[in-house]
């Protein structure tokens, strides 16, 4: 269920560049993450995304100029085949997101078997049944957060890569 919650994407985008090509293309739009830095670097002066190449596999991110702790972490590999070159990529949170969230959702959980409990313990059944609301909203409103943020931000490097490697995304 938690793997439902946590957002994440598969996709394999098609191009008729060589697989070197594609590497020289997204090493045009890659800056290595030591050389990152939001504090001293203008955006119109920084590449697109930062990350890292090595051979025919990649991890990135995007160059933001803001907070967003849902922005995915883009890893891809680069695969030759008689058509072109596939590239599969995936998109996901970042391990400490991940980790923060299930801890969410599980005192979420564990908050709301309690209150259940002690709703159906208590003889005078006054408002405290009102109070199962709290842990309910805190899902509803940590799911639809992590959704949006992550859903936004994908969309972006979709059409990102779309664009860096001169591919159409077919799944």
């Amino acid at each position: 269920m938690i793997r439902k919650i946590l957002p994440s994407k598969s996709l394999v985008y098609h191009s008729f560049l060589t697989k070197e090509e594609l590497l020289e293309r997204l090493r045009d739009a890659i800056e290595t993450e030591r050389l990152h830095d939001l504090n001293s670097r203008n955006k119109m002066e920084s590449k697109p995304y930062f990350g890292e190449i090595q051979n025919s596999l990649f991890k990135i991110r995007r160059v933001i100029d803001y907070r967003n702790s849902f922005l995915p972490q883009i890893n891809g590999e680069i695969i030759e085949d008689e058509n072109g070159t596939k590239i599969k990529v995936e998109m996901k949170l970042i391990s400490f997101v991940k980790f923060f969230m299930i801890i969410w959702f599980s005192f979420c959980a564990f908050f709301g078997l309690i209150l259940l409990v002690l709703i159906f313990d208590n003889d005078s059944k006054s408002s405290s049944g009102f109070s199962i609301l709290i842990p309910i909203f805190m899902l509803i409103f940590a799911t639809f957060l992590v959704s949006s943020g992550f859903e936004s931000e994908s969309e972006k490097s979709i059409k990102d890569l779309e664009e860096i490697l001169q591919a159409k995304l077919i799944v």
